[in-house]
């Protein structure tokens, strides 16, 4: 894995909101593999790790915490983490060879593998919007996709491939070609092949292979394998190894070759340009920041549109975005935001926003996503508050808001409303799914009111009153502002686009 930091002190930030995050049990599975990965990867981010004084109180959370053969608790998910610490101090490596986390999944989920991504795939046995999998036959006719098992482990696919789902620790890859990365709760999962081949992980990052005519290749990129070729002795293969094996002849030693395989950082990045690609393509494209830095140029933010809407970076700083190949924008201190003037933006009688948000708390009564400066006749409010709700208003005409607890913080959602002004309508998604709407219930206190951000700000609201201060913290990625009133049936392809 490699996180984009553009320095030093953004990778101690992000370690340190981690380690915290263990403490506090609200650390998302996406955080907690990627912190995995970081740690067994980068020796300066265990340094740092090390040196912030955390590893005693990790340690300690793990020997209280009773190993369970079915569920993982919260704070035993630590506990690798904490033995690769202890190992840079006292050396100790027992933890690596031993984990003691389930190889079972838990009896409320009897699914074993589930789909998480996926681009340009095309199936042969069709499963619908179905994304969860027991034991079953998968054939990949074309396209990537990206499975990940309840232990942890995950596998990337490029079609054609035919694979069976065996067991929670198991997999038959009969023809084509998987990446796969087996984290410590995966260890010992192994790759079945034709002619009675196995490969055994031991906690690593490897390719496999098996053409028409039966050949396997195995390529090690980090950690161990064991690979057992059928009538072979059991061959261990380091980061660098690779060894062919084909029906009738000897195996023989190849080099490791990472180009010839998809990684979950290469499927995220093929979804990324076509999302993107459509996304600039589209005529109803009003506002695109996707903070990507060729777009970021001494704190300007350029409206990828091809419209008025330039804005200008005031504090806030780029960071990892929602997934590893593209940034963000991290809003941290009291006054961070992009300031931006969209006065000459006609919305008309339709117009929808969308972006990408992970909050960090919610410390401010009402935390502005995207807030015009003020309470003008036809300003826009797009916030967040306190107790979860997604809140929105055009001033002088209606306001309404979700339920209580929609929002989440550490996590990366996906949020939008969609203003439908001619028929009096609006409507809020979260992650592709309505929320709350309202009908027929606009005011026009003003007559001629017309919808119009004016200037505004992202992430920021210049004109507190009654003592809020509407900064928003967090992270945000890919803001979106579109002149039609998207449907929810269009939300919910633009999530799906989208998403990591």
């Amino acid at each position: 894995m490699n996180q984009p930091f553009s320095n030093t002190d953004e990778k101690i930030f992000w370690i340190e909101e981690i380690t915290r995050k263990f403490q506090e049990g609200t650390a998302s599975g996406e955080e907690i593999a990627s912190f995995r990965e970081l740690l067994l990867e980068d020796a300066e981010a265990r340094r740092i790790y090390h040196e912030s004084n955390q590893l005693t109180l990790l340690l300690e959370s793990v020997e209280a915490t009773p190993a369970s053969p079915k569920t993982i608790p919260f704070k035993s998910l630590t506990r690798w983490a904490a033995g690769i610490a202890a190992a840079l101090a006292i050396g100790i490596w027992i933890f690596l060879q031993n984990p003691e986390s389930p190889s079972n999944p838990s009896p409320e989920s009897p699914w074993l593998a589930t789909l998480s991504s996926s681009h340009e795939a095309v199936w042969s046995n069709p499963f619908g919007t179905r994304k969860e999998f027991q034991k079953e036959q998968l054939s990949l006719l074309s396209g990537i996709a990206e499975l990940k098992f309840q232990n942890g482990a995950s596998f990337v696919l490029e079609g054609p491939c035919e694979l069976e789902i065996i067991d929670h620790d198991t997999i038959e890859l009969t023809s084509g070609k998987l990446w796969g990365h087996c984290p410590p709760t995966a260890h010992g999962f192994e790759i079945l092949t034709p002619g009675e081949n196995r490969v055994v992980d031991l906690g690593t990052e490897f390719g496999v292979s098996v053409d028409p005519e039966g050949t396997m290749d195995v390529h090690v990129f980090d950690g161990e394998v064991e690979l057992f070729a059928a009538g072979q002795e059991k061959r261990a293969l380091l980061a660098g190894d690779g060894f062919q094996v084909a029906p009738g002849e000897d195996p023989f030693a190849i080099d490791a070759d990472f180009d010839r395989f998809t990684d979950t950082a290469k499927l995220h990045q093929e979804r990324w340009q076509d999302h993107q690609e459509a996304m600039l393509a589209r005529d109803d494209l009003l506002l695109y920041y996707d903070f990507d830095s060729p777009q970021i140029h001494e704190n300007i933010l350029i409206n990828r549109a091809g419209r008025s809407g330039t804005g200008k970076i005031n504090g806030a700083v780029p960071v990892v975005g929602r997934t590893s190949t593209k940034s963000g924008l991290l809003f941290e201190k009291r006054g961070d935001g992009v300031v931006i003037d969209l006065k000459s933006l006609s919305l008309g009688d339709g117009f929808t926003i969308s972006m990408w948000v992970k909050p960090t708390d919610f410390s401010k009564s009402h935390m502005a996503l995207l807030n015009s400066d003020g309470f003008e006749p036809g300003a826009i409010h797009f916030q967040i508050h306190d107790d979860g709700r997604l809140m929105t208003g055009i001033s002088e005409l209606t306001r309404f808001s979700s339920p209580r607890n929609s929002i989440e913080t550490n996590v990366w959602q996906f949020v939008t409303v969609s203003w439908d002004l001619k028929n009096q309508q609006a409507r809020l998604y979260l992650n592709g799914q309505p929320l709350q709407s309202t009908e027929n219930s606009f005011s026009r206190t003003t007559p001629g009111t017309q919808a119009n951000f004016g200037r505004c700000h992202l992430g920021f609201w210049s004109k507190p009153t009654y003592g809020h201060n509407r900064g928003f913290v967090g992270r945000m990625d890919e803001v979106m502002i579109f002149s039609s009133s998207l449907d929810a049936s269009e939300v919910e392809n633009l999530y799906e686009s989208s998403r990591p």
